[in-house]
């Protein structure tokens, strides 16, 4: 039996304060990371593409941005006694507790990471769709109007989409929930087998040497 007293009390909180500063540190790493790997993909394929380009890759980004808050929102908002009332399978009863009791972390790689740098290249695609046209167009006045509708333009729809979005996270939260735990729960038997095949033909051949 474990008895806690103050000093191990201390030393818990110590712990779970450090975990807190490693985990700060992870994110902004893997912030920075994602953003200079989205930015400079935007950047080689915008300065070599024409406008049908550019607005394809702006309606990815505003998807994503879109997508990703919906779910990290709806991992946020999930009660446990809504799942608990539905006719779940274990593991994917399992998963979806380790996405609700870990829903910080969750939402912010997903809302903070994924939807913000994601928010950023919308901006960007807005700024080389103007640019291009502006090649077009050498007409100094349309030029400035045409940045300012183009930016105007994605703030808007990105603020209509998500507020759409976020009402559906908060009213169908165990679905989006049950969902998201069941393609996890794929890509990681995909994993899984992709692995053991793998195992399998590097026996295969040592037994054929």
């Amino acid at each position: 039996m474990i008895i806690y007293n103050k000093n191990n009390k201390v030393e818990i909180s110590k712990i779970r304060e450090r975990k807190k500063y490693i985990w700060f540190i992870k994110i902004s790493i893997l912030a920075l990371c994602l953003s200079l790997l989205l930015t400079l993909f935007s950047e080689i394929i915008l300065h070599k593409s024409n406008v049908i380009v550019a607005v394809i890759l702006l309606v990815v980004f505003m998807f994503l941005n879109v997508f990703s808050d919906m779910i990290g929102l709806a991992i946020t908002s999930c009660q446990i006694e809504e799942l608990k009332k539905q006719n779940l399978d274990k593991k994917i009863f399992e998963k979806c507790l380790r996405l609700i009791k870990s829903s910080d972390k969750v939402s912010s790689i997903l809302c903070d990471v994924v939807g913000d740098i994601c928010g950023i290249l919308c901006g960007v695609s807005g700024t080389m769709i103007a640019y291009i046209i502006s090649n077009c167009i050498p007409i100094e006045t349309f030029n400035l109007l045409l940045g300012a509708f183009i930016s105007a333009l994605i703030a808007g729809l990105t603020v209509l989409f998500k507020a759409i979005s976020k009402n559906y996270a908060v009213n169908h939260a165990s679905e989006i929930v049950k969902k998201t735990a069941k393609i996890l729960l794929l890509l990681k038997f995909q994993k899984k087998d992709k692995n053991h095949k793998s195992r399998l033909n590097r026996e295969d051949y040592r037994q054929d040497l």
